[in-house]
C-alpha cells in the first residue's frame, strides 16, 4: 500500500513520540502524547507557521509569540531569523531549560534547517502543553521564500502584484538577489514598496 505525505508525517510523528519518551531531557510523566490529536494536527497542518506568515509577525511587531532557533550556535552565529533565540536542541529539551527559558505564555516557534529535529522537539513540547509550532521548511524555507523569493513564471497583475509585494519583505529582511519583473505590456518596471510604518531593519548575524 503506498502512503501519502500525511500519513508518512502522521506516523513519524508517532514513532518520535514514543522514542523521546526514552530520550533524557524532560519527566516522561509530565509528557501527555495524545497521540491520536496529534495526529490530526499533523494531518491538517496545523503545527507550522508559514514563512510568509512568520514574517508579517514580524513587521507587524507582534509579540504574542517565541521565535527559537535550535541549530547550533555557529550555524545561528552565520544567520538566523530576526528576533529568534538560540538555544540548540541537545539544551532545549533540558527541564530547566523548558521551565526557565520558553515563554509558555505564548506560541512557542521553533525552527532547525528543516530537519526532523525540530519535528521532535515538537512533539515532546507539545506533549508538555506547550502551544507549540514548527516553521515550515525551517530555516533554509525562509531564505527561499523570505529573502529570495522566486520571480513568476507568469506575466499577469496578480502575479506581479504578488511578487512585488514578496521583493518589499525581501528587502525589509536585508534579502538577496532582489530582482526587477516587467509586466507583460513593456509598462515601467514594478518597484518593491516599503511596508507601511515600518523602519527597515537589517537582520542580525547575516
Amino acid at each position: 500500500m503506498k502512503l501519502e505525505n500525511k500519513q508518512i508525517a502522521v506516523y513519524t510523528a508517532i514513532l518520535l513520540a514514543i522514542i523521546m519518551l526514552f530520550l533524557p531531557g524532560p519527566d516522561p510523566s509530565k509528557v501527555n502524547l495524545d497521540l491520536q490529536l496529534m495526529a490530526q494536527i499533523i494531518g491538517n497542518k496545523e503545527d507550522h507557521v508559514a514563512p510568509g506568515e512568520l514574517s508579517q509577525w514580524i513587521i507587524a511587531g507582534n509579540n504574542d509569540y517565541q521565535l527559537i532557533d535550535i541549530r547550533s550556535k555557529d550555524e545561528y552565529d552565520k544567520g538566523h531569523i530576526e528576533g529568534a533565540i538560540n538555544i540548540p536542541i541537545e539544551n532545549l529539551l533540558h527541564k530547566n531549560v523548558i521551565t526557565d527559558e520558553l515563554n509558555h505564555d505564548k506560541k512557542i516557534v521553533i525552527y532547525s534547517n528543516g530537519s526532523s529535529h525540530a519535528s521532535q522537539a515538537w512533539v515532546v513540547l507539545k506533549g508538555l502543553g506547550l502551544d507549540c509550532y514548527i516553521l515550515e521548511g525551517g530555516y533554509n524555507g525562509w531564505n527561499a521564500a523570505v529573502l529570495n523569493p522566486a520571480v513568476p513564471s507568469a506575466t499577469t497583475d496578480d502575479e506581479i502584484l504578488l511578487y512585488a509585494k514578496q521583493k518589499a519583505v525581501a528587502e525589509y529582511f536585508g534579502g538577496s538577489n532582489i530582482q526587477v519583473q516587467k509586466p507583460a505590456n513593456n509598462a515601467a518596471p514594478v518597484a518593491p514598496q516599503k511596508p507601511q510604518g515600518v523602519k527597515k531593519k537589517k537582520m542580525q548575524g547575516c
